[in-house]
Formats: structure tokens, sequence, C-alpha cells
């Protein structure tokens, strides 16, 4: 006796939509709870947009994300730009790109 093993096509792709919902579904909860990755990248040492010698600016400066001294960071220094870079990071008049409020460089000057 044989049996017919065969399956129509819309029922075919029927399973395979479900398989492949299932798949996505998954991922999306296993992202979700982490899965033991690393955590989000900090906004604020996004340089991407920056060119070469915005960098080496940067460098020369000896700009620092966390300050060496409580007393001088960078959002209580003269060349602060508040929420230049959204909510959780500023800019400074001296050179582009995201500034950590904690942070600090060698041009730190006080607010006046």
């Amino acid at each position: 006796m044989s049996k017919d093993n065969s399956i129509s096509r819309k029922v075919f792709l029927g399973k395979l939509s479900m398989l492949g919902l299932a798949g996505a579904g998954a991922g999306v909860i296993l992202k979700g709870c982490g899965n033991g990755e690393e955590a989000p990248a900090d906004p604020c040492a996004d340089l991407s947009g920056l060119s070469d010698s915005d960098i080496q600016l940067r460098e020369t400066l000896q700009y620092v994300s966390e300050t060496p001294n409580p007393d001088e960071r960078c959002d209580n220094c003269e060349y602060w730009i508040d929420d230049q870079h959204g909510p959780q990071c500023g800019g400074c008049t001296l050179f582009a790109g995201p500034v950590h409020p904690a942070g600090w460089c060698v041009s730190w000057v006080p607010q006046s």
C-alpha cells in the first residue's frame, strides 16, 4: 500500500508563511529581552558624522567623556551648548559633535 504524501501548494505556502512569522516573532521577543547582548550605544559617543579633522580637533583638545575633576564639567563650561545633540548630549562651540555633560577638555572655562 502506498500512501499519498503529497501536499497542496496552498497548504505548503500557508505552513511556510506561519513558520516565517514564528521566526520573526521569536526574534522580536529575544531582542526585547536583551538576549545577553550589549546595551544600546551611547548617543554622546556617536562620531559617525564627523570628518577626520573634526575628530583630530577633539583629540587635540584632549576631550574625554568623563571629567577627571568633578568641578570642571562640560555642562558648566562657557563653551557648552545645551541639548545640541538630543536630551542626553550637548555640544561645544569649540569643536563639532556630541558632548557628554560630564565630559571635559583642556579648554574648559567656567561659565560666567
